[in-house]
């Protein structure tokens, strides 16, 4: 003869939707947090290309700009 404990039972169904509520907010986290460090990874790329294309442009400019100091040392020196 088996016992049916309407009160147990009704508890133990609570605790399973708590379980399963509690493992799908865990997942959806995990998931939620891996992509945006994929998504942070991408942008860093991005503006670490941007950062790159800036600085061989600023090494172009200092190039020409040592060349502009060194023409007018020569024509002060030397003149025409």
């Amino acid at each position: 003869m088996k016992f049916y404990d309407k009160e147990l039972t009704r508890k133990s169904e609570e605790i399973n939707k708590i379980i399963w509520i509690l493992i799908i907010f865990i997942i959806s986290f995990l998931l939620g947090c891996f992509s945006m460090n994929l998504e942070s990874k991408k942008h860093i790329e991005e503006l670490e290309k941007v950062i790159e294309e800036k600085q061989d442009k600023i090494d172009e400019q200092f190039i020409e700009l040592d060349s502009l100091r060194e023409t007018v040392y020569m024509y002060q020196v030397y003149g025409k």
